[in-house]
């Protein structure tokens, strides 16, 4: 992505904002509104399979991820988290279209500000209410931190970086690799540094305590030491404790900081102790600022206002001069029909070619035009599903084969969600290196087919084409007797 460019024919990239982890935010124009955009991007680099099986699994962990964070955002539209403007892919590469916060992250706003305890108690309420509802939704976010908080102008705090939010469903898939903790040092619960594999929303209490630890002394929990790393000193060592006398905090803070640190989930305190103790040291209606180089002053909404109802609307974008636009035509249904007819010939006799382009270029135009359970919506995502496997972007087919498949199912639109599962096994070995897992989902289609009268012949064919597949992976025995009764 460069700046110039235009993203989903609307977003126009300006400049790049930052880069960590596996993603870069680039700042983008609003074509439609006028107004600033983020655009979270994970780059090809980082998640396109190499032929080395370690890369390919950490890079579909990546893009899964990433779809996942998706989820979430549109999970949680509300106050105190960015809003998902748009999503999708972008020469390949998967992309957020967010709400761009205007403000600091608490990172840099810490470094130049000791906050008040009335600026503590705001920042500390916003936090907690925000995970409030994030818990509440069940997930555990797993990697609150001040760089993971922004302070806007107006003094509201916003979560944000879901990439690693775990939900608590113990049957959520962990997209954590062997070997590797989630989550940012100096910050991260002792569970989830042992490897707890289910951490509970204690997790983020234990992040909030660091935090809170923080912006009353100005230091963290633990610092590196010669002999001991801050992960050991996490894990093993006793909390340090606010002194009222020494850091000017009301014992009731030091107690309860000191009760968030601890290192067992079950004795930490719950949220809705938290938010008893901080609310009580909440700045009033009409109180003066705390200090004028406060900026942004996170106690401007509780001064300001007393509900969110209340909260004085952003100032609309300067109104721009358009040219008229012309609406678009309806597209023809039999026009694209002819054109994935087209398409899936094509790819069956040499691949891949301008006919799959032609349909991934129209994809947007037809989804906006008839909906996302249409039904040759669905076929065109197969369509670049198809395309993308081919061409050796499995965790890419992986991701629309799986779209397609829950919208399918929702809609009993039988033929696609069984060609979309089938397109799932053909991902799964050299996307997951797991040849049991392809097998097994090419036997519940095949045993699908084999209880109807009249098998989808398309479904069929590529029934087919994979058991030659699975042979040639060890299943050659299993898939035999299988098509044998069939």
């Amino acid at each position: 992505m460069r700046p110039g460019e235009v993203l989903f024919d609307r977003f126009r990239i300006s400049a790049s904002l930052k880069t960590g982890g596996m993603a870069r935010v680039w700042l983008a124009e609003d074509s439609i509104t006028g107004e600033q955009v983020a655009v979270k991007v994970l780059g090809r680099e980082d998640w396109f399979p190499s032929y080395d099986a370690e890369d390919r699994s950490v890079r579909s962990e990546a893009l899964k991820r990433f779809e996942r964070e998706r989820q979430l955002l549109e999970k949680f539209h509300g106050p105190g988290i960015p809003r998902l403007l748009d999503y999708g892919f972008h020469r390949g590469d998967p992309c957020l279209v967010m709400e761009r916060i205007q403000g600091k992250n608490l990172r840099d706003f810490l470094s130049f500000h000791r906050p008040p305890l009335v600026a503590t108690a705001a920042i500390g309420v916003q936090i907690l209410e925000i995970l409030d509802r994030v818990h509440k939704a069940g997930v555990v976010h797993r990697d609150l931190k001040p760089q993971n908080v922004l302070l806007a102008e107006n003094g509201a705090v916003y979560i944000i970086d879901f990439g690693i939010a775990l939900p608590t469903h113990p049957q959520a898939t962990r997209y954590t690799r062997h070997g590797h903790t989630p989550g940012s040092t100096g910050y991260m619960a002792p569970e989830i540094i042992r490897g707890v594999k289910n951490p509970t929303p204690a997790a983020d209490i234990y992040g909030f305590g660091c935090m809170l630890y923080e912006f009353v002394t100005a230091k963290q929990v633990f610092s590196e030491l010669s002999d001991r790393s801050i992960e050991d000193q996490h894990r093993n060592d006793p909390p340090p404790r606010l002194d009222p006398e020494k850091h000017s905090v009301p014992a009731d803070l030091a107690d309860l900081t000191w009760w968030m640190l601890q290192k067992e989930p079950a004795i930490r305190p719950a949220l809705a102790d938290g938010l008893e103790v901080l609310r009580r040291y909440l700045p009033r209606l009409g109180d003066p600022a705390p200090s004028p180089r406060l900026d942004p002053d996170p106690t401007l909404i509780f001064r300001a206002v007393r509900d969110s109802s209340s909260t004085p609307a952003p100032p609309a974008p300067a109104q721009r001069s358009r040219p008229s636009v012309r609406r678009r035509p309806m597209p023809s249904r039999r026009e694209f029909g002819d054109l994935l007819d087209a398409a899936d010939q094509e790819m069956e006799e040499k691949g891949p070619g301008a006919q799959a382009e032609r349909v991934a270029t129209r994809l947007r135009e037809v989804t906006e035009a008839w909906g996302p359970r249409d039904h040759l919506v669905l076929r065109a995502q197969l369509v670049c599903a198809d395309r993308a496997r081919l061409e050796g972007d499995w965790p890419g087919a992986g991701a629309l084969y799986r779209a397609v498949e829950r919208v399918a199912r929702d809609i009993e639109d039988v033929q696609l969600f069984l060609e979309a599962r089938v397109g799932i096994a053909e991902c799964r070995v050299p996307e997951e290196d797991d040849t049991a897992a392809a097998f097994s989902a090419w036997k519940s289609v095949v045993d699908e087919l084999r209880g109807m009268p009249q098998p989808y012949p398309r479904v069929l064919r590529r029934c087919r084409d994979l058991a030659a597949e699975l042979s040639e992976w060890g299943h050659r025995d299993e898939v035999e007797m299988i098509l044998s009764f069939f």
